[in-house]
């Protein structure tokens, strides 16, 4: 069982977080570079139609890699494992965070794809960079 670090995971959690923003960005632009328009409902209704713009996004994982790395704090400090909460949680977080794009009554079904490939672009870097990069350093005899 992996030992993970509170040092280590105060830097993997805000550089996880940063690379899944400028990944999702590349993301973003090349999706747009090939016709996506990301149309949004600007209102309840969904009656007015307008462009996501990329700030909409780069804090929405903001906040969800925020989120993730102090709740993977609170587990290396009060779980027995907490790896595998960790994981688990995540999982489940992704599949519910797709009721989001799925929910938008005026977007277009490509819209809806992309943005939930955003959500997997996100939870992958994040939860893989911080799985795989907050252990502990082995100490050499």
């Amino acid at each position: 069982m992996p030992a993970y670090s509170l040092r280590q995971l105060s830097w993997v959690g805000p550089a996880a977080t940063i690379t899944a923003i400028l990944v999702n960005a590349l993301y973003y632009a090349a999706t747009k570079a090939l016709g996506e328009r990301y149309l949004m409902p600007l209102d309840g209704n969904g009656a007015r139609l307008g462009l996501m713009p990329a700030t909409t996004f780069m804090v929405a994982i903001l906040i969800a890699g925020l989120v993730a790395t102090v709740f993977f704090g609170l587990l290396i400090r009060f779980a027995r494992r907490p790896g595998t909460v960790f994981l688990s949680v995540a999982i489940t977080a992704l599949i519910v965070s797709f009721g989001g794009p799925f929910s938008l009554p005026a977007a277009t079904m490509r819209t809806k794809i992309f943005l939930s490939g955003m959500h997997v672009i996100a939870a992958v870097i994040i939860t893989g960079g911080i799985l795989l990069l907050s252990h502990k350093k082995a100490k050499v005899p």
